[in-house]
């Protein structure tokens, strides 16, 4: 197994997961594994939380649209559209809940949190179309929702960002919709190719490699699946012409080698990428900024990059 350095909120919380037993997800039903919590989570205040819900190809997508403190009044908000993390399995907005309140106060932004249907219930590909349908009725309804359509951002961590990168790729052949950037926390690209880190940090760093094989084998109806590109955006035909990304790696994390093949890729087509890889930390801290002094700066970071790219 390597060895990192990791700072000290995260040294400690690793010791207190080991002393619990690890978190062994591989071991739970999919049911257990959604009534687990790491850690307690603050929340901010925000000016405004609405629940509202789009029209689906399988049904109605709950949405919790948070509108951040000292927003203006019957102004159009640059709009960040948020996809939870959890494999495609586990995670929701209520899990996304303190996050999306923290960066819609950072980045001035509105934020819609996406709760999309899960596997094993629904597998692949229905998870994609939720995201993609959800984002497609914010954008329609931008005028009623106060959403300034011209600086949209998709966004989500892990299976989150795998979504959000699908749905920019979707999103591109829609002359109607726009996306002015995407933020990528350690997002998940390539489920054909078996990567380096996934030997290197395959266990001890909270997501482990049978952690990623127990998703997969949950999201996924068959092997093949994990060719089609919008499980494995990195295969995708054309990756031209893309919305400017912010793309986030952690050292320590199975994830690590696919997210920064996608970063090189995405330049390769011409794309603009902004890449940035923590060494002290692990795979999920982004969802920490109300907790770990660590996250909330990492999260600050990219809510001042979105804040640029959207001038």
């Amino acid at each position: 197994m390597a060895k990192y350095k990791f700072n000290k909120e995260v040294s400690k919380f690793l010791d207190d997961l080991k002393a619990l037993g690890g978190l062994q997800i591989e071991n739970l039903t999919p049911i257990e594994a959604r009534n687990m919590s790491l850690m307690e989570m603050p929340t901010p205040e925000v000016e405004l939380v609405v629940e509202i819900g789009a029209d689906g190809p399988f049904g109605p997508i709950p949405i919790n649209n948070y509108t951040p403190l000292n927003a203006p009044k019957n102004k159009p908000l640059p709009t960040i559209v948020y996809f939870h993390g959890g494999g495609w399995v586990v995670g929701s907005r209520k899990g996304s809940d303190a996050l999306c309140r923290y960066m819609a106060n950072k980045s001035g932004c509105r934020v819609f949190s996406i709760e999309y249907r899960l596997a094993p219930e629904f597998k692949f590909p229905v998870p994609v179309e939720d995201c993609f349908a959800a984002l497609d009725f914010i954008n329609k309804n931008h005028k009623d929702l106060l959403v300034d359509k011209n600086k949209l951002v998709v966004a989500g961590d892990s299976a989150g960002a795998n979504l959000a990168t699908v749905v920019a790729i979707m999103a591109r052949e829609r002359k109607d919709i726009n996306l002015a950037y995407q933020l990528l926390i350690y997002p998940a690209t390539d489920a054909s190719s078996h990567y380096p880190s996934y030997d290197e940090n395959s266990k001890g760093f909270l997501l482990e490699k049978s952690s990623m094989d127990w998703f997969y084998n949950h999201y996924l109806p068959n092997d093949d699946a994990r060719k089609d590109w919008r499980v494995s955006p990195i295969l995708a035909e054309d990756l031209s012409n893309l919305p400017p990304s912010y793309i986030i790696t952690v050292l320590a994390d199975p994830l690590r080698d696919e997210g920064r093949a996608y970063v090189e890729k995405l330049k390769e087509n011409g794309n603009d990428v902004e890449h940035v890889e923590y060494s002290d930390t692990l795979h999920a801290f982004f969802s920490w900024a109300t907790v770990f002094e660590s996250s909330k700066k990492a999260v600050d970071k990219a809510c001042k990059s979105i804040n640029k790219a959207l001038g």
